[in-house]
C-alpha cells in the first residue's frame, strides 16, 4: 500500500513540535525561577524573630539598596535598639557602634520614619519595647504624629503604648497635648485621656493650660477630669469638687471623681462604701480599687455583694483583690464562712462567680481563717458536703478539691 503525502503536511507537523518544546521549556524554565528575596525582607524577618545582631547586618544594606528609605531606617534604628537593649550587641563588642549609630539615627528621625515605627507598635512586635523608648528619646517632633494617631482612634489596641509615650516625653509634651485635649475635633473620650496623662505626667506649669481649658468646656465631665488633674499637680481646692463629683447624676463625673479616690489625701470612707453600689461598673470598679489602699470594715459587704452581682470581670477581681488585702491585714476577720455560705447560695447560679470565690478561699490568709474557725462551724466538713452532693461544674469541683487537700 502507497502512503499518499499531503503537501506541506510534513513541516506542520515539524512546526507543532517545535512550538510544543519551547511552551514546556518557557513552563520549565518559569518554574525554576527564584523569586527574588530583597535584604528588606530578610532584615525585617530577622528583627521580628529577635535576631537584631543578624538583622543589621541586612537592614545595613537595605537602606543603601532601597529607593525608598523609610522602612529600612525605621527597621534599622529598632534593630539597633534591641541588640543593645538585650545586651547582645555588648556580648559581641558592637555596643559603642550600634549606640553611636542609633542617638545619630534617633535625632534624624522625621515624619515618615515616626509614622512607620507608630505602625510597627500597632502591630505588636517583641520589639515593643524599643519602639517606645526610641520615640520618648526623639522627643518633641514625635508628639504630633502620637496625638494623630489616639485622637483618630488609629491602633486602639496600642494606645496605652502613646500614653506611655507622651508621659516619658514629660513636660516639653504638655503644650501639644493640651492643644490637642482643646481642640473641637477631638472626640470627647480622647480629651479625658489627654488631660488625665497631663495629670500623670506632673508638670505644675501645666496649672494654667488645665484652668484656661476649664473655662473653656461646657462638658461636666471632662471639667471633672480637670479637676483631678489639677489635684495631681497640687492644686488641694480641687478636692472638694471631686469628692462632691462621688454622687453626681453625670456618669462621667462620677468616673472621674472614683478614679481620683486613689489619690486623695483624705478619703470620704462613708462616700466610697455607698460608691460600691453605683449603678455605672467603672464607678463601682475604681472605688473598689480605692477602698484597697484605705481600708475601711464598713466596706466588707459591699465587696462582698459585687462577686455575684452584674459587675465586670475586672471589677470582680478588683473586689477580690481587695478582700484578700482585709484579710491579710486584719480587717475582714471572719471572711472565710461568709464566702462559704454565697458559695453554698443556691442563688449563685453562675459558676465563674463561685470559681472566683474558691480561688479566693485558697488564698493563705482565707486558708488560715479557716483552720482557725470555731468547731462548731466546722468549715471543711461544709466545703466537701457542698463539693460531693451540690457542686455540679468541673472546674469549681476541680478548684474545690485543691482547696480541700490544702486544708486536711
Amino acid at each position: 500500500m502507497n502512503i499518499i503525502e499531503i503537501p506541506g503536511g510534513k513541516d506542520k507537523r515539524n512546526m507543532k513540535k517545535l512550538l510544543m518544546i519551547l511552551l514546556l521549556m518557557g513552563v520549565v524554565s518559569f518554574g525554576c525561577q527564584e523569586q527574588v528575596i530583597t535584604q528588606l525582607e530578610v532584615g525585617r524577618g530577622k528583627l521580628f524573630a529577635g535576631l537584631s545582631l543578624e538583622a543589621v547586618q541586612h537592614l545595613e544594606r537595605a537602606e543603601q539598596e532601597e529607593e525608598n528609605k523609610v522602612e529600612p531606617r525605621a527597621l534599622l534604628i529598632l534593630a539597633y535598639s534591641n541588640a543593645i537593649s538585650t545586651g547582645v550587641a555588648k556580648t559581641h563588642n558592637v555596643e559603642a557602634r550600634y549606640q553611636s549609630a542609633r542617638d545619630q539615627r534617633v535625632g534624624q528621625l522625621g515624619e515618615y520614619e515616626i509614622k512607620k515605627i507608630l505602625q510597627l507598635l500597632g502591630e505588636r512586635h517583641r520589639v515593643q519595647k524599643d519602639a517606645i523608648q526610641v520615640l520618648i528619646d526623639r522627643g518633641v517632633p514625635a508628639v504630633p504624629f502620637v496625638l494623630e494617631d489616639l485622637v483618630k482612634d488609629r491602633y486602639r489596641a496600642v494606645h496605652g503604648d502613646f500614653i506611655q509615650i507622651l508621659i516619658g516625653i514629660g513636660g516639653p509634651a504638655v503644650n501639644d497635648i493640651l492643644k490637642a485635649a482643646g481642640d473641637s475635633g477631638t472626640p470627647l473620650e480622647a480629651k479625658i485621656r489627654l488631660v488625665r496623662t497631663v495629670g500623670d505626667i506632673g508638670d505644675a506649669a501645666a496649672i494654667a493650660g488645665l484652668e484656661a481649658l476649664q473655662n473653656a468646656t461646657s462638658d461636666e465631665g471632662l471639667k471633672m477630669e480637670i479637676n483631678t488633674a489639677l489635684y495631681h499637680l497640687g492644686n488641694e481646692a480641687s478636692e472638694d469638687k471631686i469628692v462632691a463629683g462621688l454622687t453626681d447624676d453625670n456618669v462621667v463625673v462620677r468616673r472621674a471623681a472614683a478614679k481620683s479616690m486613689m489619690y486623695l489625701k483624705e478619703h470620704p470612707a462613708e462616700m466610697l462604701i455607698a460608691a460600691l453600689e453605683d449603678t455605672d461598673d467603672t464607678v463601682r470598679m475604681d472605688i473598689a480599687k480605692a477602698l484597697q489602699k484605705y481600708p475601711d470594715t464598713g466596706a466588707v459587704d459591699g465587696l462582698l455583694a459585687i462577686l455575684t452581682n452584674g459587675s465586670s470581670l475586672n471589677t470582680k477581681q478588683a473586689a477580690i483583690d481587695t478582700l484578700n488585702h482585709y484579710a491579710e491585714n486584719g480587717f475582714a476577720d471572719g471572711l472565710a464562712p461568709r464566702l462559704i455560705t454565697i458559695l453554698a447560695n443556691p442563688e449563685v447560679v453562675n459558676h465563674e462567680d463561685r470559681l472566683r470565690i474558691v480561688q479566693l478561699l485558697k488564698k493563705p490568709a482565707l486558708l488560715k481563717q479557716i483552720a482557725a474557725a470555731d468547731q462548731y462551724d466546722n468549715l471543711p466538713h461544709k466545703l466537701d458536703v457542698f463539693y460531693r452532693e451540690t457542686e455540679t461544674n468541673d472546674m469549681v469541683k476541680d478548684a474545690l478539691n485543691e482547696l480541700l487537700l490544702q486544708i486536711e
